[in-house]
């Protein structure tokens, strides 16, 4: 047999039904799944939610607010493309890819959800305003006393409640904030997209939730630091997202680990893995690896048990014939 020659032509062909194969494969596939799901549930957490967050931990969730207040919190000096803070600026690229989301922490994620429900509680308005109207500094000095305040606060009546000092009317804010997102509403206000009232955007509640809430939210504690994160199962028994062994094993790298700029270079080292593959078949050397390792031969020992040894290329004509030696 030529080596050129189609291998399939020499298998006796049948007639099949590959329609009905397609459907008695999905009815079984279907009906695996619907068992599965009956006898061993959904493998998935509970999702970290701001009305379950503030309603479980309501001193961290003001914390969480005033921290969006006063441009601490870890979005709020984020950098770009958010805002012009540098508390996560990695490298010149994402300087130059500017800020592409703009966000405003204290007004975004405080002000404007606050001033929304203002419109169905108007107890909210005063506090609101004298906030607003006070001057920066004003606001920042409410805000330090109001943040120390917090580390020995107690929860009572549904409020919080701290040692008498100078807060201005941060204490009735914040208490109006933690109702709002007790009550389900803070989410839908973070969301709500006011060009287009049919439209949502899901940004400024994920952002929202970045730091203290992400980081100490119990679901998320397995798949943390040494645990590789991402691939980690969220619960145990289940697999986790093993097709991400090879970026977040790229994270790993002390080099890549301890860079101020470990996602630019963790992309920028995938981007060239998947260069080298995408350019295999013209790349010198690189493009025999295949032959070389002889894969094919494993896979293929019992064709290649009873054909003769390959005839080398030099010896096969343009046409597929061969040379008499």
């Amino acid at each position: 047999m030529n080596p050129r020659d189609d291998v399939v032509k020499n298998y006796r062909m049948v007639p099949e039904d590959f329609v009905k194969h397609l459907f008695s494969t999905l009815a079984i596939v279907v009906a695996v799944v619907l068992l599965a799901s009956i006898f061993f549930k959904l493998p998935e957490k509970q999702p970290l939610t701001i009305k379950g967050y503030s309603t479980a931990h309501p001193i961290q969730f003001e914390e969480v607010v005033l921290r969006a207040l006063d441009g601490q919190g870890q979005i709020a000096n984020y950098g770009p493309p958010y805002n012009h803070g540098t508390g996560n600026l990695e490298s010149f690229l994402q300087q130059w890819a500017g800020i592409l989301h703009p966000i405003n922490a204290a007004t975004d994620f405080v002000v404007k959800p606050l001033k929304m429900a203002e419109s169905v509680n108007p107890a909210i308005t005063p506090a609101l305003n004298a906030f607003e109207h006070a001057s920066k500094a004003q606001q920042a000095l409410w805000e330090a006393n109001y943040t120390k305040a917090l580390q020995h606060a107690n929860y009572k009546n549904g409020v919080v409640v701290t040692a008498p000092g100078n807060y201005g009317p941060l204490p009735a804010l914040l208490n109006d904030a933690l109702a709002l997102g007790k009550s389900g509403l803070y989410s839908g206000a973070l969301i709500r997209n006011p060009k287009v009232i049919t439209r949502f955007d899901n940004q400024n509640y994920v952002l929202f939730l970045q730091g203290t809430p992400l980081q100490t939210d119990p679901a998320t504690q397995s798949m943390a630091g040494p645990n590789w994160g991402i691939i980690h199962p969220a619960i145990n028994g289940y697999p986790g997202a093993w097709w991400m062994t090879i970026p977040t094993w790229i994270y790993q790298w002390p080099f890549v680990a301890n860079s101020s700029a470990s996602d630019a270079l963790a992309l920028s080292i995938g981007f060239l893995f998947w260069l080298a593959l995408a350019l295999t078949p013209w790349i010198p050397g690189w493009n025999r690896l295949p032959r070389y390792l002889g894969v094919h031969r494993l896979i293929w020992r019992d064709f290649y048990k009873n054909q003769p040894m390959d005839t080398p290329p030099a010896a096969i004509e343009e046409g597929g014939h061969e040379h008499a030696s």
